[in-house]
């Protein structure tokens, strides 16, 4: 039987590389298999192109309802890659030999080459343990320590006493044993058909035993790659990828952390990767204004070197030179152990200065596919579609005007929509309200070249084979994740008619029916803003008959749960606004508004009702003209004089009805008057709520309630003006004025305790 090469690696590991590359060279095998998608076997030569690496394999597999997705990333120093071009270059086959990416046995993985599971309590001992006698502070450190420096005629040896010592001879790995199965029988096919010449597998090192166990029990017969579940469709593509998306520190599960200087080393040696690194963190530092002089330089690299020495390291590591960078340039202590002295994604709590050098080790550099690679049918249609509404993107920015009521320019309105669904970078909108609105027809877009473009519109392609196809299914799969939410179920409906992917007849009935059982004010109010909105807008889409019955049924629904329990009453203020909208700037809706006034009139009667609905629904009254904005307002508001209650009454009466109240002196009077009474406690205290209530106001407007208040307390109307001009203008935050007003107050508590006047 031929010699069976198996070599097991860490993915993206340089010294795993190298390795892999001598002994397919040396040995010159018939088959070199790779743990990798089999599915794409059919498609292998794509890889033999002249592409630049990072690069992915990026799977899908689809149907009506759900879409998987995942990927099988090569950088230039992936053992994997190294494998596919050496195998191209002495005329070796190479195969993929893992399972489909979408088959169960990976689960809900987005990686492959991601670790299936947490580490099992062997492997952190052995880690553990590596760490201690290595001198190294995190796994990553000591896998560099015993592996990546590691001299070419010892490494073989290393690399399987270190799996080994991860996973013995034996030991089975349940959730693995499907792919390992899979990847046996490949290998056992392999040797049976090379004739006497060798045959490489080059797999995860935590799946050498598990293949090599299966191995015996194969017969020798060619897998029958897996077929996706019936009404589904799979297929791979390659896609651009990145060295940010590879970094350990981003996020990704079986990376190197930085990967720029990981390439570095593979290119150039170990030596050259620490000069560069030197180099890139010391030009991050200075980008944020910490200055990394010729001296700070000389005593870091002198004090890497002799961490070096002390560890017993051949050449500075990536753990050295790091390390030597906390003690020559960084001058506070850190919050914590440093970022890379553990695994996974760097959070939020780390350092800046930690932050800052690991992403100057990750690099920017992105992959580029070679021309002539097979593409998905989006790429084409999306082509098609953009040369024709001369949307193309440059690389300079364009700007592109749509006007809803020009029924010429919806196609390209539909398309730029469409995109925005799929998150396709480059397309922006940058003008236009939230939603449609019948006093503001038009949007800007803005359009331009992005460097993740290729890659987006690839992965896209899991949604489907065309543009409308795709953003369809995008748009089903967000209902889908979210069923029966109303909120959803309305942002979709607007998102579908702005796309032009829905009919509004058909695809408002689902929202009507959630709708009439929705038990929460919150979602519904907020859904029923947009609709209202549609509404306006809906002659634009041929809407306006279909969404009247929705309109009705939720200004009906709004009013049943006002009356109910609604919590401290802010989640009602957008069913409020909702309410007041449909009845008064909806046209042609069969509404009860005696019915609607007499639930708001018994809202603001009823003593229990939380203040932010209280304000809300005397909005609605003063907005509607039912209720009085002047002095019957005034009488309401001093009825919440409370500094805990005003700001949120304030807050729902200025949600309704901010114009009328905002010329009405007897309210802002009935205000004024409130505030002067408070003590200083009490004014901070109620700050962050009575600010939440002014914010309802434009800043315009704002400067307008100034003017008027400065005068009725006696200021002539060119004093009142200037003042509420410089008040309008500070420089300084309102939270950092309150913070000073609190420390002087407490000050000159301590003074007067003291006997300091």
């Amino acid at each position: 039987m031929a010699p069976l090469l198996l070599l097991g690696v860490r993915h993206h590991s340089p010294a795993c590389a190298r390795h892999v590359e001598a002994t397919i060279r040396a040995h010159r095998p018939a088959y070199v298999l790779i743990e990798g998608p089999a599915d794409f076997n059919p498609h292998i030569e794509d890889l033999r192109l002249d592409h630049t690496p990072p690069i992915a394999i990026f799977s899908y597999c689809a149907d009506e309802t759900t879409s998987r997705s995942s990927y099988s990333p090569f950088c230039a120093y992936s053992p994997e890659w190294r494998a596919l071009r050496t195998a191209f270059e002495i005329g070796a086959t190479p195969l993929f030999c893992d399972l489909p990416a979408w088959h169960p046995d990976f689960g809900e993985r987005a990686n492959r080459y991601a670790d299936p599971h947490p580490l099992l309590a062997r492997r952190h001992a052995a880690d553990a343990a590596l760490q201690v006698n290595l001198r190294a502070e995190g796994s990553d450190a000591a896998w560099d320590a015993l592996i990546e420096q590691a001299e070419e005629a010892r490494l073989p040896k290393l690399l399987e006493t270190y799996f080994e010592l991860l996973r013995p001879d034996g030991a089975e790995d349940a959730r693995e044993a499907g792919r390992e199965k899979f990847m046996a029988a490949h290998v056992a096919w392999a040797l049976k058909e090379a004739a006497g010449r060798p045959v490489a597998l080059v797999c995860g090192g935590w799946h050498v035993g598990g293949v090599r166990r299966f191995l015996g029990e194969a017969d020798g017969a060619r897998p029958i790659c897996p077929q996706p579940p019936e009404g589904a469709r799979a297929e791979s593509y390659l896609t651009p990828y990145s060295f940010a998306r590879l970094d350990a520190f981003s996020g990704y599960a079986a990376g190197m952390p930085s990967p720029g200087y990981w390439n570095v080393a593979y290119q150039s040696g170990l030596e050259a990767a620490a000069d560069w690194a030197m180099t890139r963190i010391g030009a991050a530092l200075r980008d944020k204004g910490l200055p990394v002089s010729t001296a700070d330089r000389i005593a870091w690299r002198a004090h890497a070197c002799a961490l070096a020495n002390l560890r017993g390291h051949r050449a500075i590591l990536r753990a050295d030179l790091l390390d030597a960078a906390l003690s020559a340039l960084v001058k506070d202590g850190l919050s914590g152990p440093a970022a890379w002295t553990r695994s996974g994604a760097v959070t939020g709590a780390a350092d800046d200065i930690v932050v800052e050098m690991l992403f100057a080790l990750c690099d920017d550099k992105e992959g580029r596919l070679a021309s002539g690679v097979r593409l998905p049918p989006l790429i084409q249609d999306l082509e098609r579609r953009l040369a024709q509404y001369q949307l193309t993107p440059d690389r300079v920015k364009k700007l592109v005007a749509i006007d809803w009521r020009d029924k010429t320019r919806r196609g390209k309105a539909h398309t730029l929509h469409q995109m925005r669904l799929l998150e396709l970078p480059g397309v922006l909108r940058i003008a236009g309200p939230p939603h449609a609105d019948a006093r503001d027809l038009t949007e800007t877009f803005e359009i331009a070249k992005h460097s993740d473009w290729m890659a987006a519109v690839i992965e896209a392609s899991r949604w489907g084979g065309d543009l409308p196809m795709a953003a369809t299914a995008r748009l089903r799969a967000r209902l889908d994740d979210a069923p029966g939410n109303v909120d959803t179920l309305a942002a979709a409906l607007s998102d579908g008619l702005f796309a032009g992917l829905y009919e509004a007849a058909s695809s408002t009935v689902e929202l009507e029916k959630h709708a009439a059982a929705c038990r929460e004010i919150g979602p519904l109010g907020r859904a029923a803003r947009r609709v209202t909105r549609l509404y306006r807008f809906g002659d634009v889409f041929g809407a306006t008959r279909a969404l009247a019955p929705l309109a009705q049924t939720m200004f009906e629904r709004i009013l049943f749960l006002l009356e109910g329990p609604v919590g401290d009453g802010r989640p009602s203020i957008d069913a409020v606004i909702a309410a007041r909208d449909f009845a008064r700037g909806c046209d042609g809706l069969a509404l009860s508004l005696s019915a609607a006034r007499e639930v708001f009139e018994r809202i603001v009667a009823n003593a229990e009702t939380p203040p932010a609905l209280a304000g809300a629904a005397l909005g609605w009254l003063v907005a509607m003209g039912f209720g009085d904005a002047g002095d019957g307002a005034a009488a309401r508001i001093k009825s919440c004089a409370r500094p805990e209650n005003l700001g949120d009454f304030l807050g729902g009466l200025f949600a309704l009805a901010r114009e009328e109240i905002g010329t009405a002196a007897p309210a802002l009077v009935a205000v004024d008057g409130l505030v002067a009474g408070w003590t200083q406690q009490e004014f901070l205290a109620a700050l962050p709520a009575m600010r939440g209530a002014f914010a309802w106001f434009p800043p315009r407007e704002r400067e307008a309630l100034a003017r008027v208040i400065l005068q009725l307390s006696g200021r002539e109307a060119a004093d009142a003006e200037a003042i509420a001009l410089d008040w309008m203008r500070q420089r300084k935050s309102v939270e950092s004025q309150a913070q000073a007003m609190d420390a002087e107050a407490r000050a000159l508590e301590r003074l007067a305790r003291w006997g300091f006047n």
